[in-house]
């Protein structure tokens, strides 16, 4: 097992691991990866859960718009595909995504325990009960994925919290994880998911631990790969990651909400004076958590600019948000 400071570091260690001394090379649906199985790592500040690495070309406005999907347990591609259109390659019926994990999460879900409960309140109330519980596991992948999922089959296993010392730990189980497409948004999403579940609990924020079943990298990937892990790229990933460190602490929660009608909003303005006064808007929220929901609401209004193809309105946006972290080249 391997403790990491922050996910850039480990990030980096987990591509030069897999990359340059794998178990094995092997070509699941004839496509060759180089893979290590049962890895497992500690991320011993889940805040730090950025990877700067530049040519990896990691994108902050997905990693917003994702866990808003997440969060709201929508499970419609066509939705997500907006910030990413791999999803609409993905969908076993052309309309909904099954690794939509939020959906599975955050409702009742006919894969999961037969729409009887939702797995975000069981354990919030599990641990409230008994804050020793070992029993509070949140169920992504079920025996159904083996007969109804084709082409998008869940990664995640489980994802279990415990609390010890006061703190929550939490502990994902990943049958698979992509190096490249996968674990670079995955960890954001699970260590927010974590402080969110601490912040509720009333608790402090404790380790985050993943472990990988195969762990791998696309031979697609291989070119990318080498790339980062030159001397000089690992070296400015390590000073971006000192520069920039870890996202702010969560102090309310998110009003998921507010901003899912916020986006759809933002999504129907074309007119760059109707956008600008929406930013003014935004600056204008009483909102407590400024390091959050306003940045992050700029960091949606930033996309939606790059896409009317007003770049330098996007970067001037994107720059003017609280955390210096999201001042990222994508």
């Amino acid at each position: 097992m391997r403790n990491f400071d922050n996910f850039t570091d480990c990030y980096l260690s987990l591509l030069n691991d897999v990359y340059n001394s794998p178990d094995y090379i092997s070509s699941p649906r004839g496509q060759k990866v180089k893979e290590k199985l049962a890895v497992k790592f500690v991320l011993k500040n889940p805040r730090n859960r950025i990877p700067y690495v530049r040519p990896r070309k990691f994108s902050m406005h997905y990693m917003i718009a994702e866990l808003l999907w997440y969060l709201s347990g929508d499970d419609s591609t066509e939705w997500i595909a907006n910030y990413s259109s791999f999803w609409n390659n993905i969908s076993d019926d052309g309309k909904t995504a099954n690794s939509a994990y939020g959906a599975r999460i955050f409702k009742p879900h006919g894969r999961i325990a037969n729409f009887s409960l939702i797995q975000w309140e069981y354990i919030i109330d599990e641990l409230k009960k008994d804050p020793d519980s070992r029993r509070a596991v949140i169920h992504i992948r079920s025996p159904w994925d083996s007969v109804s999922a084709k082409l998008d089959v869940p990664c995640t296993l489980t994802l279990q919290f415990l609390i010890r010392d006061e703190k929550l730990h939490m502990i994902t189980n990943m049958r698979s994880s992509d190096l490249i497409l996968g674990i670079a948004y995955d960890i954001p999403a699970f260590t927010m998911f974590q402080e969110m579940l601490a912040l509720e609990l009333g608790v402090e924020l404790g380790t985050y631990t993943h472990i990988s079943n195969s762990l791998h990298i696309y031979e697609r990937h291989f070119e990318m790969v080498e790339n980062i892990l030159r001397s000089e790229e690992v070296g400015q990933s390590k000073m971006l990651q000192l520069a920039r460190g870890e996202m702010p602490a969560l102090s309310k929660d998110m009003p998921i909400k507010e901003m899912m009608l916020f986006e759809k909003h933002l999504r129907l303005l074309n007119d760059v004076e109707e956008i600008n006064a929406l930013i003014e808007e935004i600056d204008g929220l009483e909102i407590d958590d400024v390091s959050y929901w306003k940045d992050w609401g700029k960091i949606l209004v930033s996309h939606r600019l790059k896409k009317l193809g007003l770049e330098k309105d996007s970067i001037a946006v994107q720059n003017s948000t609280n955390f210096v972290g999201y001042h990222i080249l994508e």
